[in-house]
C-alpha cells in the first residue's frame, strides 16, 4: 500500500514537477522535453536591526534529456537599510544533471550556475546527492559560488554552503519537512563568519502547479576573529537571522 502511494505521488508530480526544497536541491529534473515557468520570493531580515533584502527570480526551465535540466532567469535584488537602499538586477544560466536511478533509491548529481549583473559576475558549483526511503526523501548539498566585481563595487566574494533537507509524504498533493543549512562567506580572504539555519518545509502538488514554503531562523553561528567581543551572537556581516522563500511553477508544454 505504501509503495503504491509513493508511486501514484511520483505519477502526480511528474506533471508539475516542484522544487523539493526551497534551497535545496534534489536529483529530480525536468523530463525530457518538458518546460516550466518558475517564481521564486525569498525575504531577508534582520541582518542589522534596520536590514530588509527580497529576492526575486523569474526562471524558465527546460528539460534538454532525460538526465540534464537548463534554467534560464532574470534576478531582480532589492536591499534597504535606514541609510541606503539598492536594487541588482542579474541574469543567470543554471545547468543541473542527475543519475538515472534505474530502480535504485539513490541518486546523485550536480549544477553550475552563472550570474551576470551591472557590475558583478558570479559562478557556483553544487553537488548533492538523495535517498528515496518509501515515503521519505533525503537530500544533501555541497556548494562554493565565487563573485567578481567592478565599477567600484565591494562586497563578498566567496561562499560555502552545506545544506540537508528531508520531507515525508503525507498525501498525493502535499509533503511537509525541514532544511538545516551552513553558510560560510569570505571577502578579500578574510573570514566573515558561519551562520547555522533550520525551518520547516511544505509542498503543495496539483497537476497544473506546485507550491513550495519554507521559513528559516538562524540557529547558531561562529563570527569572524574581530566580531567575536560584540554581544549579540548571531549577528553576523553576511547572514541574516530569518530568511523566507516562497517558490512557484507550472509546467508550460
Amino acid at each position: 500500500m505504501r509503495l503504491l502511494l509513493v508511486v501514484s505521488v511520483l505519477s502526480v508530480s511528474a506533471v508539475a514537477a516542484p522544487r523539493d526544497f526551497p534551497f535545496t536541491w534534489t536529483s529530480r529534473t525536468a523530463a525530457a522535453g518538458q518546460s516550466s515557468l518558475e517564481a521564486w520570493l525569498t525575504p531577508r531580515l534582520v541582518r542589522t536591526d534596520d536590514y530588509f533584502k527580497l529576492d526575486t527570480r523569474v526562471a524558465w526551465t527546460h528539460g534538454v534529456t532525460r538526465t540534464v535540466e537548463s534554467q534560464l532567469s532574470m534576478d531582480l535584488d532589492f536591499e534597504r537599510t535606514d541609510k541606503t537602499q539598492s536594487i541588482d538586477p542579474k541574469v543567470t544560466s543554471l545547468w543541473r544533471w542527475t543519475t538515472w536511478r534505474q530502480g535504485t533509491p539513490f541518486a546523485v548529481g550536480g549544477l553550475g550556475r552563472v550570474s551576470l549583473g551591472f557590475d558583478q559576475f558570479e559562478v557556483e558549483a553544487r553537488l548533492f546527492a538523495d535517498w528515496q526511503l518509501d515515503r521519505v526523501l533525503l537530500a544533501l548539498n555541497v556548494s562554493a559560488a565565487r563573485g567578481i566585481f567592478w565599477n567600484g563595487r565591494e562586497g563578498v566574494d566567496t561562499r560555502l554552503e552545506e545544506s540537508l533537507g528531508a520531507k515525508y509524504v503525507i498525501s498525493k498533493s502535499a509533503t511537509v519537512g525541514l532544511e538545516v543549512r551552513a553558510k560560510s562567506a569570505w571577502k578579500q580572504r578574510e573570514y566573515q563568519g558561519t551562520a547555522i539555519y533550520a525551518g520547516p518545509v511544505l509542498t503543495f502538488t496539483h497537476p497544473l502547479f506546485w507550491v513550495t514554503l519554507g521559513g528559516y531562523a538562524q540557529v547558531g553561528a561562529d563570527k569572524a576573529n574581530a566580531d567575536r567581543s560584540l554581544p549579540e551572537v548571531n549577528e553576523l556581516r553576511d547572514n541574516e537571522r530569518f530568511v523566507l522563500r516562497l517558490a512557484v511553477g507550472a509546467d508550460t508544454r
